[in-house]
C-alpha cells in the first residue's frame, strides 16, 4: 500500500524562516557599517591629504616672498592678524658717496623699477624703511670716459638726498604699498588674504587660524618669522601646522 503524496512533501517552519531572516538581518548591517566606514575612512584620508597639500602650498609661497624682502620690513599686527613686508623690486651696491641724489650702483639683475618706487639704504626696522626711503625718479646706464657702457652699472636718480649709508654699501628698491597677508571673513568664509596696493587673492580658505612671530636678528641667530596656522576643513577635520621661515637680514 503507497502513502500520500502529500506525506513526502517537507518545508521550512515558521522558526527557521525567523532564524534566516535574523541571521542575514545581522549580516547585512555589518556589511553596511563596514563599507561605510570604510567609506569615511576614504573620505577622511581624502580631506585630510587636501588640508596638507594646501598648507605645503601656503607654506612655500609665503617662504619664497619673505626671502625676497626688504631686510628688516617684515611686521605682524597681532590685532589685525596681519603679516605686512615690503618685497624687494631691485637691489645691489654702491660705488660712491651715497650721500647725493644720484647713486653710482652695480645691479647684477636689472629689472624695471617704476616711478613711484621707494629706495633705502641700511633699513634696521620696518619704521626706518618708510623713513629713511627717498624716491626713484629713473636710472642710466653708467659710461666710462670714451662713453662706452659700464656692464651692471647704472646711475640711479632720486627724487632726494639720500642721507642713509650702509657698511656693505647696499641699497634696496621697493614698491610704496606694502604685502599685508590677513586673516579676513570673506564670502568663502575665513581665509587668508593677500593685499597688494589694488591687488587682492585669497591664498587659503576655512582657516580656523593664524598668528606670526617675527623673531629679530642677534649676533648669534639670523632673523625669522615662525609662521603658524590651522587649516578646518567642511567635515571638521583640522590640520594645525608651524614653519620658520629665514629671510634676509643684513641691510
Amino acid at each position: 500500500m503507497s502513502l500520500p503524496i502529500a506525506q513526502y512533501q517537507r518545508g521550512f517552519t515558521l522558526i527557521e524562516l525567523i532564524l534566516v531572516i535574523t541571521i542575514l538581518g545581522v549580516i547585512s548591517v555589518s556589511v553596511a557599517q563596514v563599507i561605510s566606514l570604510s567609506a569615511q575612512i576614504y573620505i577622511t584620508g581624502a580631506e585630510r591629504t587636501r588640508l596638507v597639500s594646501e598648507a605645503r602650498f601656503i607654506i612655500l609661497r609665503l617662504e619664497k616672498e619673505l626671502r625676497n624682502i626688504v631686510p628688516n620690513s617684515v611686521s605682524f599686527d597681532a590685532s589685525l592678524g596681519c603679516l605686512t613686508y615690503y618685497p624687494i623690486v631691485m637691489s645691489g651696491t654702491y660705488t660712491e658717496d651715497p650721500f647725493d641724489n644720484e647713486l653710482h650702483s652695480v645691479v647684477f639683475e636689472m629689472k624695471e623699477p617704476t616711478a613711484g618706487d621707494k629706495l633705502v639704504i641700511y633699513p634696521t626696522s620696518p619704521q626706518s624703511v618708510t623713513d629713511n626711503s627717498v624716491d626713484y625718479i629713473e636710472s642710466t646706464v653708467a659710461t666710462d670716459d670714451e662713453g662706452n657702457n659700464l656692464e651692471h652699472q647704472y646711475i640711479i636718480e632720486l627724487g632726494a638726498v639720500n642721507t642713509q649709508s650702509s657698511p656693505g654699501k647696499r641699497f634696496f628698491l621697493f614698491n610704496e604699498n606694502p604685502v599685508s597677508v590677513c586673516k579676513e571673513t570673506t564670502s568663502q568664509g575665513e581665509a587668508l588674504v593677500r593685499r597688494e596696493g589694488t591687488s587682492t587673492g585669497i591664498i587659503a580658505t576655512n582657516v580656523s587660524s593664524w598668528s606670526a612671530d617675527v623673531i629679530t636678528p642677534s649676533l648669534r641667530q639670523n632673523a625669522l618669522v615662525d609662521i603658524d596656522m590651522t587649516l578646518t576643513s567642511s567635515s571638521d577635520e583640522s590640520l594645525a601646522f608651524s614653519h620658520e621661515v629665514h629671510f634676509p637680514n643684513v641691510p
